[in-house]
């Protein structure tokens, strides 16, 4: 099988040969966006045997993936996450009354933020901007408040110089309440909602819906997940769902982890375009609830160009060690929008000293984390 990297360089020489010479096998099914009742959960940190229990070697996704088919290739991560308990069985008609109070609890609580203002192009909802975004990336447990380490503050920049302290931070849809949405914002901080959107997760509160469409090969590195059959309506109305959750919490934007799972090695004939179109039915929806939408990686540039104009800004992995940064550079700068750049402390990477000041260069808002997204390691390039 081809590995992802080398069918990077594959479409890409394709575009230069002309249109449509590199497209997959099979049209783009219609995707139609479907309505659907948001997600409730409670969510609580987990006990040390629950989060041992869903534990996977510290790696990322994009790592995986190129040890199960054997070559270089851009992925992506998913922190190390167990269970949060859903309340399975709650009428409909109680789940809608749950959700429009954790709306109203995110922008009504003590001390939160009035609505946000939106950035230019962006009418109802707020972007990054394309300036110096502090920002943290937190999805290995629920965000702890009260730890500087959570928080992101204290931090030194790759030059040694103290930090700025986050004021956007991104963290997991289903582990963390509205409660955490809402403190947040009181301080004057944007939230992004991270959900999966391409894969099954067998420990999410919605994985037999999933699972009744028929899922697909597991994720590479990830056993307890499955990817998905994205041209069934059915699959766009429960991922609606899971963004709109992320709503009724009260966040401000959605990372969509597995949104280009066309070049994975997912069990299914998913095309480009049929990629494309179902990115950019979750994104109008998105947009409806007045949340902002990310490319999630997505580095193949046909993709990446043709989703330029869908989504509001980029969180890409490891462009840098994988020379992907063309998707994003100079295109997303010169649409005015922002580039979240992340490269590994444990992946094998360049270190910050080689690749911050081309990120700064660029642009980008480029941090050194490490694969478990815990806290532990954040440095920022300015």
């Amino acid at each position: 099988m081809q590995a992802r990297r080398a069918r990077c360089v594959a479409r890409a020489k394709d575009e230069e040969r002309g249109p449509g010479a590199g497209e997959a096998r099979g049209g783009p099914e219609a995707v139609a966006p479907v309505l659907v009742a948001a997600m409730t959960t409670t969510s609580g940190r987990r006990s040390p045997a629950t989060q041992e229990q869903h534990r996977f070697p510290q790696r990322t996704k994009r790592d995986a993936i190129v040890a199960r088919i054997g070559g270089r290739a851009p992925a992506r991560t998913r922190a190390l996450r167990g269970p949060v308990p859903y309340a399975a069985g709650m009428p409909a008609v109680v789940k809608g009354l749950v959700a429009i109070a954790l709306l109203a609890g995110a922008l009504l609580a003590p001390g939160a933020r009035g609505p946000r203002a939106p950035a230019a192009g962006a009418p109802g909802r707020w972007v990054p901007g394309t300036g110096q975004v502090e920002w943290q990336w937190e999805l290995d447990h629920p965000l702890d408040l009260s730890s500087a380490m959570d928080m992101g503050t204290g931090d030194k920049t790759y030059t040694g110089a103290p930090a700025a302290a986050p004021s956007v931070y991104d963290i997991d849809g289903f582990d963390n309440p509205a409660s955490t949405v809402a403190a947040l914002h009181s301080r004057g901080d944007h939230v992004v909602c991270y959900i999966e959107v391409g894969a099954a997760e067998n420990y999410r509160p919605d994985y037999a819906k999933l699972k009744a469409t028929g899922l697909g090969n597991r994720v590479p590195g990830y056993p307890d997940e499955r990817y998905l059959n994205i041209g069934k309506a059915q699959v766009v109305s429960i991922i609606e769902a899971r963004i709109h959750m992320c709503a009724a919490k009260g966040f401000d934007a959605v990372e969509p982890d597995i949104d280009d799972s066309f070049a994975d090695p997912t069990g299914f004939h998913i095309t480009e375009s049929q990629d494309v179109s179902y990115d950019t039915t979750l994104a109008a929806y998105a947009h409806s609830l007045g949340m902002s939408w990310a490319l999630k990686n997505g580095d193949v540039p046909s993709f990446a160009s043709q989703l330029l104009a869908v989504v509001d800004f980029a969180l890409d992995e490891q462009c840098f060690q994988y020379d992907t940064c063309a998707a994003f550079f100079p295109s997303f700068g010169r649409a005015a929008k922002a580039v979240l750049e992340v490269q590994y402390s444990d992946e094998g990477g360049p270190k910050p000293a080689t690749f911050c000041p081309k990120a700064n260069a660029d642009n980008f808002d480029a941090v050194e984390f490490d694969a478990a997204l815990n806290g532990h390691v954040r440095i920022p390039c300015r």
